[in-house]
């Protein structure tokens, strides 16, 4: 992400606390004698959206200001308090939707349906003045630096704001810590045969900052990542985000690294982009490869592997699993401990079982028990039956609220930048409120977002916002619709638009 994709979710936080106001206010204006709290409620929610509204401002000029530096501290705080009032933003939506979809008679009879108790009401009010008192601090903060401090826990950094002379880098991925030849070329490029790197790139690309924070900051994440031998499983419909939590999950390790330096990551993405990565024995020795990387004697060992396969005046061997999970476990026992990520599993065709197979026997084989592995798939009986006994089940369910930031912060992007000129402002809402529903049955994390960004284009070049309105009524349901939604549209182009409007279509169609 780069420096100003902070500014983008804080202003998405504005879209989405503009759209809880206006909920609140329907509400107070529509139910007669409305509770008091409520309108306090509704006062808190402007004041926090001017605030965030501001902030948003703040960020977007510290971004202009800074240059892209993977070293950059900044980066490697986590904007907790923003995803802490996303819940809450959130958790108000989904209340107060359910009072929008009711009829007029219904409202007027509904006084004591408010849909959250009085307790709650006030936890949210105590909740709103905590984050505006944050926010009015990080309004100070005359650095990116600074900002992203004031945003992070503010237990783990009130001396940080102190003292900003210590310095956190990011690791960006796995940092080769080998020294590499030509023969150490050759031996890695026998188990690389499906690099994982690509995937996880492309996935880190989808997130916004506060993406999968409500795993990654949650109990069950946390004794993962501290206890010995810990194994999670994270399952999900297809759509749930999986690659992308994976991703993060990754990262989160990674910077473990920094503190942890006899630490070792690796991780494999399966993907439908490349058939390699079906293949249990791929899976296993792209893992080996990482391990080599990250220290001398894991390498040696993998060595002395390739040689066993190149015997002298012999026709070299073929890799086997068997064989691979031995090595495997003699790589990790180099380490202190081994944080091993896996998504996809359910995506193996015919080798799922013994992909699952294998790689249980990574985990519960391993002597120095120092591997921690994470295993991200859909919910499929044979995965279920194979490791449900030895891993802790993380259900992974839908979780809008990141589409929802991404497609709210991209809408105000476009308004900003004048490329989406609405004349009712109210159709703002509706375009996010659709989008975000329409993107519910996108199966894969990568189309998810690229189909939301093909309908934001799409509105964009509508001529008014009633051709705009009927367009969301008319949502095409897959990415593949979409792209064909464009080629038609190009045919019904005059001829002098069709090479520049072509080029774009094709564009995004490669994107895909």
């Amino acid at each position: 992400m780069d420096t100003l994709s902070l500014a983008a979710s804080i202003a998405g936080l504005v879209s989405l606390g503009d759209i809880v106001f206006k909920y609140a206010l329907r509400y107070y204006k529509s139910v007669k004698d409305a509770p008091k709290e409520v309108n306090d409620l509704l006062n808190e929610i402007k004041d926090l959206t001017l605030l965030l509204h501001n902030l948003s401002m703040v960020a977007y000029g510290h971004g202009l200001q800074t240059q892209p530096n993977p070293q950059n501290p900044a980066t490697a705080h986590k904007p907790h308090h923003l995803h802490e009032c996303q819940q809450l933003l959130n958790q108000l939506e989904d209340g107060l939707s359910k009072f929008e979809q009711k009829s007029g008679l219904d409202k007027v009879q509904s006084r004591l349906k408010w849909p959250f108790t009085t307790s709650v009401t006030k936890e949210m009010l105590q909740a709103i003045g905590r984050h505006k008192q944050t926010i009015n601090v990080a309004l100070g903060a005359d650095s990116l630096t600074k900002l992203q401090i004031c945003l992070s826990r503010q237990d783990e950094t009130l001396k940080e704001i102190q003292e900003l002379k210590v310095e956190v880098r990011k690791i960006q991925d796995i940092e080769t810590k080998i020294t590499l030849n030509q023969k150490r070329r050759e031996v890695l490029s026998t188990f690389s045969k499906a690099n994982p790197r690509l995937e996880f790139d492309n996935n880190k690309e989808l997130r916004y900052p506060m993406t999968a924070l409500w795993l990654t900051e949650g109990r069950e994440f946390a004794e993962w990542l501290s206890n010995d031998e810990a194994r999670i499983w994270c399952s999900g419909i297809p759509g749930a985000g999986k690659s992308v939590i994976a991703a993060a999950v990754i990262d989160v390790c990674l910077q473990r690294l920094l503190t942890s330096p006899n630490t070792a990551v690796c991780y494999f993405f399966r993907t439908y982009r490349n058939p390699e990565t079906v293949l249990p024995c791929n899976i296993l020795s792209a893992l080996c490869y990482q391990l080599a990387l990250q220290h001398e004697s894991a390498y040696e060992i993998l060595e002395a592997y390739h040689e066993e396969l190149h015997p002298p005046n012999q026709l070299p061997g073929q890799l086997k699993v068997r064989r691979l999970i031995k090595v495997l476990h003699e790589m990790c026992e180099i380490f202190d401990r081994v944080y091993l990520i896996v998504d996809g599993l359910d995506e193996c065709g015919d080798n799922t079982r013994e992909a699952v197979d294998s790689l249980s026997k990574v985990s519960l084989q391993s002597a120095k028990k120092n591997i921690n592995m994470a295993l991200l798939s859909r919910d499929e009986l044979l995965i279920r039956e194979k490791i449900e006994q030895h891993f802790h089940w993380i259900e992974i369910e839908a979780h809008t609220e990141d589409v929802q930031l991404y497609v709210a912060s991209e809408v105000d992007r476009l308004i900003h930048e004048k490329e989406l000129r609405l004349k009712d402002f109210s159709l703002k809402d509706e375009i996010i409120t659709e989008l975000v529903k329409g993107a519910k049955g996108i199966r894969s994390d990568l189309a998810r977002f690229r189909w939301v960004a093909c309908q934001l284009d799409h509105l964009c070049n509508l001529p008014t916002d009633g051709a705009r309105r009927k367009a969301l009524n008319r949502l095409p349901p897959t990415l593949p619709a979409t792209y064909e939604r464009i080629l038609q549209a190009i045919d019904q182009l005059p001829s002098k638009k069709i090479y520049k409007n072509s080029s774009k279509a094709i564009v995004q169609i490669i994107q895909y």
